[in-house]
């Protein structure tokens, strides 16, 4: 997915005259500082979705400041590995702490996981209907909703088979071999009823989890608007409200492919040429924010690293 991702890169900057993509990203100049000092605030929205998918007697443990790193550091080990977005829950679980039970830690992260999915989807219906009433050219969006559509059916199916292949072998054994897998799987189960009880007993918290996540990916029109305005396209504020919750959309697609490599400038190409501008606008907006989400990815990969040594 990553060699795909990175020749889809290639042939857009081929085809789109890769210079001129890259003139328009020099337009940014001093606005970078922006761009990617703003990204705070999502991180923040994002930290406040965790910490409410986190029990009360365990968040009253862990300080806001630190729940904020380990979520930028996890957001990191996510973005830089191809683990489907996986590798960096399992780091924010490890980064909390042995002093805290491995079921409750591993509980808040897959919570967090969950509300943060409920965000992405209501703010993708949102947007597929905002878009369908405003009869946009979705000819240009189908390409990549099908690849995509694809690519999350290729997962989905290898999932089910692995989940088919692992059924059939407990199934076999009828119960673990072995101690050491006996008690993974008993704490999984704990994981699960964790899960339950928290969603039972903090129905408010489980809502302000999503709440958090939603407001962080709706603050991503602040950063669509400016980017805009600094590559001389200044669109309106609903403008950039739709274009980012198109992206959402679409970014959750493509979610398994590593650094978003080659899907974050095709799918912003494909979003502005469906609102009727220059595709070749969305590619250079799509290395614009392409920038911004490395060089925190980078900074996060950083602090996992640094941590993990201290």
């Amino acid at each position: 997915m990553l060699a795909a991702g990175t020749a889809m890169l290639a042939a857009l900057l081929y085809k789109m005259d890769a210079a001129a993509a890259l003139a328009s990203v020099s337009l940014v100049g001093a606005g970078f500082f922006l761009l990617i000092g703003q990204e705070l605030v999502a991180h923040t929205f994002n930290s406040l979705g965790w910490r409410y998918s986190i029990a009360p007697e365990l968040a009253g443990k862990i300080k806001f400041k630190d729940v904020l790193l380990m979520r930028i550091a996890g957001d990191g080990v996510n973005y830089l590995t191809p683990s489907a977005t996986l590798a960096g829950e399992w780091a924010k679980a490890v980064m909390m702490g042995s002093e805290h039970p491995l079921d409750e830690r591993l509980s808040s992260v897959a919570l967090a996981k969950i509300t943060q999915t409920l965000a992405m989807a209501a703010v993708s219906l949102a947007g597929i209907c905002w878009a369908l009433a405003a009869h946009l050219d979705f000819g240009r969006l189908g390409p990549q909703i099908r690849n995509g559509g694809w690519l999350l059916a290729a997962i989905i199916g290898f999932i089910v088979f692995l989940e088919v292949r692992a059924g059939k072998t407990r199934t076999e054994s009828h119960a673990p071999k072995d101690k050491g897998s006996a008690g993974v799987w008993e704490q999984m189960k704990n994981v699960d009823r964790t899960m339950m009880a928290f969603m039972r007993l903090y129905p408010a918290r489980f809502a302000f989890s999503v709440a958090c996540f939603l407001a962080a990916y709706l603050w991503g029109a602040f950063e669509a608007y400016w980017i805009c305005r600094f590559l001389a396209v200044p669109v309106a504020v609903s403008t950039a409200l739709l274009i980012e919750m198109l992206a959402v959309f679409l970014d959750g697609i493509f979610f398994a492919v590593p650094g978003k490599a080659g899907t974050q400038e095709a799918t912003k190409a494909a979003i502005f040429g469906a609102l009727g501008y220059n595709p070749q606008t969305g590619l250079a907006f799509g290395l614009v924010r392409h920038i911004r989400e490395i060089t925190w990815a980078a900074a996060g990969f950083a602090l996992y690293y640094f941590r993990r040594r201290g």
